[in-house]
C-alpha cells in the first residue's frame, strides 16, 4: 500500500488512480467510490431504467472493472472521463442484451433547469415528462443527451467517452435536443430558448 502524505480527500482523482495502479491501494479505490458512486447510480438509473438495487449492482461491477482494467488507464487523462467511458460501454452492452423496461423515476433532473419548488405536483409532472421524453430517444441519442445536459460533460469529453467523433456527437445531440424539446415544450413553452444550447 502506498504512503499518503496528506489526507486522502486532498488527492486528485488522477493521483488516487495512480496509487491504485502502482500499489493496489484499497484506500484510493474506496475514496474514488465515495466520490462517484452516487453520481454513477443516477447515471445507470437514467440510462438503463433500472431500479436502485439493480443500478447499484452496475456501480459495484464498474469498480471491479476499474481494478481489472487499471493497466488501461492513461494517467495523463482525466479519470472522470475514463470512468464514464466504462459506464457508457456497460450501458451499451446491457442495452443490446435486453430491452429497457421503465422501473424508476429517480435522478431525472436537468442540473441547469429549475422548477418552482413551491409546486410539488408541477415538479413531479416535469420529472415524469422528462423520463417519458428520454425513452423516446434511441440509445446513442439518449447517451449524448444525458452526458451533456445531466452529467455536464463538454462535447469533446462526450466524444472521448462514446469513442466517436466530435461531429457525430454534435449531430446526435442536435437530433436528441430537437426531439426532447418538442415534447418538453408542452410543459414549458420557453424551454427551448432557456436551456438547450450546443456549446
Amino acid at each position: 500500500m502506498g504512503i499518503f502524505h496528506k489526507h486522502i480527500t486532498q488527492y486528485t482523482d488522477e493521483e488516487l488512480m495512480k496509487e491504485v495502479i502502482r500499489n493496489h491501494s484499497s484506500l484510493a479505490i474506496t475514496e474514488l467510490h465515495r466520490r462517484y458512486s452516487k453520481k454513477l447510480l443516477g447515471y445507470f438509473i437514467k440510462m438503463l431504467q433500472r431500479d436502485t438495487d439493480t443500478a447499484n449492482d452496475f456501480v459495484q461491477e464498474l469498480f471491479l472493472r476499474i481494478l481489472e482494467k487499471k493497466h488501461l488507464y492513461d494517467p495523463e487523462k482525466k479519470f472522470y472521463t475514463w470512468l464514464f467511458t466504462i459506464a457508457s460501454n456497460m450501458c451499451k452492452t446491457s442495452y443490446r442484451k435486453s430491452p429497457v423496461v421503465p422501473l424508476s423515476q429517480d435522478g431525472y433532473e436537468l442540473q441547469q433547469h429549475t422548477v418552482d419548488g413551491d409546486d410539488l405536483a408541477e415538479k413531479n409532472h416535469f420529472q415524469e415528462l422528462l423520463k417519458e421524453s428520454l425513452e423516446l430517444l434511441e440509445h446513442h441519442h439518449k447517451t449524448v443527451f444525458v452526458l451533456r445536459y445531466m452529467e455536464q460533460f463538454s462535447l469533446n469529453e462526450i466524444a472521448d467517452i462514446t469513442e466517436t467523433s466530435l461531429g457525430t456527437v454534435k449531430s446526435r445531440l442536435f437530433y436528441a435536443t430537437k426531439k426532447m424539446t418538442g415534447h418538453l415544450k408542452a410543459f414549458d413553452p420557453t424551454y427551448e430558448s432557456t436551456f438547450f444550447k450546443l456549446n
